[in-house]
């Protein structure tokens, strides 16, 4: 055999060990990036005054739980709760810091455990928090050893689903409704004189049921309470006949009327559910 033919052999030989190298080298590469990838969702166990309560499973995190709902019920009024901690992370006076939001456990977008205190409407849509506390593994919560009235303590447990509201308007022409998906998307501005709350005006819901004219309303609560309304008071240059939905899926009326600078706060309705015409 020839000196070239040998030379040629030895070059062969050499390329083929080279591509085995790479190939393994690849191989092995991406089992180690896909076993990488991979990350367990573990749950989260509540404790209440250092005492553990309940273990929230990774699959019950997809349905975001309000946690209100997951401890003893002498537990759940949120104006009771001194201190909310999720290791070094840390939530004081939670009903006074988001007066008008609940808390929420939920999977992040990595993936992990999550903490929010949620606006009602961005709960409604698991959108957005306004305090949230990330890759959690424990949440622990501190009950204030001072007795407060009924007012102060919030609300207890899960509210109603606000997509299942409905909002009855009765006109001269006909009855109509507005329904909570509808109410939901109108878009919302601050309430006067808070900033940080955010709601709709009555008018909206009157235009988005189609009413156009008219020359007063009443609103209708659900305990049957009414407040009458003249088209003069609801001139948005010196009125805001203000809706919020509250903690518990209601919708909430306040009547804001200007005054000077600032807003006179006046008549109120805890659950608004119709509307007359006229």
């Amino acid at each position: 055999m020839s000196m070239r033919t040998w030379m040629c052999l030895i070059v062969l030989f050499a390329v083929g060990c080279d591509k085995d190298k790479k190939s393994n080298g690849a191989a092995s590469g991406s089992a180690g990036t896909g076993s990488a990838v991979v990350a367990k969702t573990e749950g989260v166990e509540i404790f209440v005054d250092e005492k553990s309560v309940a273990k929230v499973s990774a699959a019950d995190l997809e349905k975001w739980p309000r946690l209100d709902t997951l401890i003893p019920e002498e537990n759940r009024r949120l104006g009771t709760w001194d201190l909310v901690s999720f290791g070094a992370v840390k939530l004081e006076r939670p009903s006074q810091m988001h007066p008008d939001k609940v808390p929420v456990l939920f999977k992040g977008k990595d993936g992990q455990p999550a903490f929010g205190m949620f606006d009602p409407v961005e709960y409604s849509k698991h959108g957005e928090p306004g305090f949230k506390a990330e890759a959690i593994k424990d949440v622990r919560i501190s009950i204030s050893k001072t007795e407060r009235g009924g007012a102060h303590q919030g609300g207890t447990g899960e509210g109603a689903d606000p997509t299942k509201l409905v909002l009855k308007i009765s006109t001269p022409d006909g009855e109509k409704q507005i329904t909570g998906p509808e109410i939901l998307k109108l878009p919302r501005e601050p309430q006067p004189g808070n900033d940080d709350t955010k709601g709709w005006r009555v008018t909206q819901f009157l235009e988005a049921a189609g009413v156009t004219k008219y020359e007063s309303i009443v609103l209708v609560d659900a305990s049957g309470t009414t407040v009458p309304l003249t088209k003069k008071e609801l001139d948005p240059k010196t009125s805001s006949p203000f809706v919020k939905l509250n903690k518990q899926g209601q919708l909430r009326f306040r009547m804001f009327t200007k005054q000077g600078e600032g807003w006179q706060p006046g008549a109120d309705l805890r659950a608004l559910t119709s509307i007359t015409v006229k």
